[in-house]
């Protein structure tokens, strides 16, 4: 029984003529972001790697000159975009294309791009995604909002239930058919999605493997509406005020809540200013963390560890260069403290998205967001994978530095030098973003809210199938 009713509901919705309309328009408007998102990615991707080699060899080629000069300066790294990007640029925008890398202070990143754009256009950007998790779901609401209360009207379902048809094997029957029929429509563009990003961008499993997650959480998301969808055409007795109802929940859900969320998520946990974020750093180096002594305390115990391991009583006597042993001791306490108050900072960044699920209950479009930036690797997890490497990496080349300068000098002397042999053994910047796993358990709570508002979906369904009456 339920095969016939997913078959009809699956002719039926190819032959409306809304489907084709929306889904051409809505298809056509998918593959023409998605175009010109591969182009820019494609793009960004080439700069980032001819940027990097470029200040890689500046570095090699920086002459003969003291190394702790050579390692001032620093080293440009850039964070490679994965495939999937091309899908959701998720965090891209907002945050910075590179990292410079110096002594005594770690950086954040910068160049960001939204702050190159006209006021506008950082509030009217369109992209893939956007059509993904915002369009697509109105094109379901436009094609089932009537799906029942229309039968209803005409008298169908009167004729239904007089041939002994249960309510929820019709209901479900239905939804089966829409989106096997959305499927079908939509597999082209996917189609031609996938074929794009294999030409521009060699694809490997880690990178399938996110490409078919998001299929399959899309997929989730989009049975959400469809279901609600057709509950509310069984529930409300008129086509009308089932609309009305759908589109309240489609505008709370893709535009309230997000909206309502980051609100929520910066009063309940604000971030501090970039003023009050590098005074705090500069004041506990200087005054020391918790039981340290301030700066000129923890240098004149160190000056008294180092003559007393060497066997000498002074600077000057040191059979290495005390200059770059201090330097080396203050950078490692500097370390230590920027650690500790960039951890906190992005422990609230982290904080703060959790807070934005407060106002979930509008809707899934939250946790989609989420999964969906997630999975093209572009997200907050990921990106402070990405800054914990780039620091890894500068605490070697400065140490590494630090060492020529310390072992080719002695006492207080500045004489050290290094030749361009130096630095080319400088390995480059080698970063490898971490694989699916890491963004499954980066968003489990917004698997758990995507889950949660399905599981809600289906549960409405069944009560409205409940509830239907001819």
């Amino acid at each position: 029984m339920i095969a016939t009713i997913i078959h009809k509901e699956f002719v039926s919705t190819l032959r409306d003529g809304r489907l084709w309309i929306l889904g051409v328009f809505l298809l056509a408007l998918f593959m023409g972001f998605f175009l010109a998102s591969t182009h820019e990615l494609k793009q960004l991707r080439q700069e980032k790697h001819s940027v990097g080699m470029t200040a890689k060899e500046q570095w090699n080629t920086q002459g003969v000159k003291n190394p702790h000069s050579a390692a001032h300066f620093g080293i440009y790294v850039f964070k490679p975009d994965l495939p999937v990007a091309a899908l959701d640029p998720g965090l891209r925008p907002f945050v910075g294309q590179s990292l410079w890398l110096e002594p005594h202070k770690r950086n954040l990143t910068r160049f960001n791009p939204s702050t190159d754009q006209i006021l506008a256009n950082r509030f009217g950007q369109a992209t893939t995604s956007f059509v993904l998790y915002a369009l697509l779901p109105l094109m379901i609401v436009a094609l089932t909002f009537n799906s029942v209360s229309q039968e209803r009207e005409r008298g169908t379902l009167r004729m239904l239930h007089s041939l002994g048809i249960a309510a929820r094997p019709l209901l479900f029957g239905k939804l089966l058919g829409l989106l096997a029929a959305f499927m079908l429509v939509l597999s082209p563009a996917l189609l031609v999605a996938l074929l794009l990003l294999g030409k521009n961008f060699s694809l490997g499993l880690d990178d399938g493997l996110r490409l078919l997650a998001s299929l399959l959480l899309f997929l989730m998301y989009y049975t959400i509406f469809a279901a609600l969808s057709i509950a509310a055409s069984a529930f409300f007795q008129t086509s009308r005020v089932s609309l009305f109802c759908l589109l309240a929940f489609w505008l709370a859900s893709v535009f309230v809540a997000p909206r309502l969320g980051a609100v929520t998520a910066e009063a309940l946990s604000p971030n501090p200013t970039a003023s009050q974020f590098w005074e705090s750093i500069k004041t506990d180096i200087a005054q020391g963390l918790d039981g340290d002594g301030n700066h000129e305390q923890r240098t004149q115990n160190f000056e008294a560890k180092v003559l007393q391991q060497y066997g000498v009583s002074r600077k000057e006597d040191l059979p290495v260069g005390f200059v770059s042993l201090n330097r080396q001791h203050s950078e490692g306490y500097s370390v230590r403290v920027h650690e500790l108050h960039f951890d906190r900072l992005r422990d609230n960044f982290a904080a703060q998205q959790h807070l934005t699920h407060l106002a979930s209950w509008l809707g899934p479009c939250i946790a989609i967001r989420s999964l969906s930036m997630a999975m093209a690797g572009m997200d907050l997890a990921h990106q402070r994978d990405f800054e914990d490497a780039a620091e890894e990496y500068r605490h070697y080349f400065i140490d590494l530095t630090e060492d020529w300068d310390r072992e080719r000098s002695h006492g207080t002397e500045p004489g050290a030098k290094g030749q361009e042999s130096d630095w080319r053994s400088v390995k480059a910047f080698d970063y490898q973003a971490p694989k699916i796993d890491f963004a499954l358990k980066a968003t489990s709570l917004d698997l758990i809210v995507l889950i949660c508002w399905l599981s809600v979906a289906i549960m409405l369904l069944i009560l409205s199938a409940k509830r239907l009456t001819p």
